[in-house]
């Protein structure tokens, strides 16, 4: 069982948690491509509509926010 976890690790392959938004899942998949220069970089990640849709209702571009 240890060699398909790994192999599924290295492929990214992994199975959507039911728990998690779809914009979560989208995030979580690209932090985990296999390739690094697919990843995001920080400011990409923080960007993203995970984030934005967070900081959209709760006005977190405010410095008192």
């Amino acid at each position: 069982h240890r060699q398909e976890l790994y192999r599924r690790i290295r492929v990214a392959r992994y199975p959507p948690s039911p728990h998690l938004s779809p914009r979560a899942q989208a995030l979580i998949a690209r932090l985990l491509a296999p390739e690094p220069a697919a990843r995001p970089s920080l400011r990409d990640a923080l960007d993203h509509g995970f984030f934005t849709q967070v900081r959209g209702r709760r006005g977190a571009h405010s410095p008192h926010g």
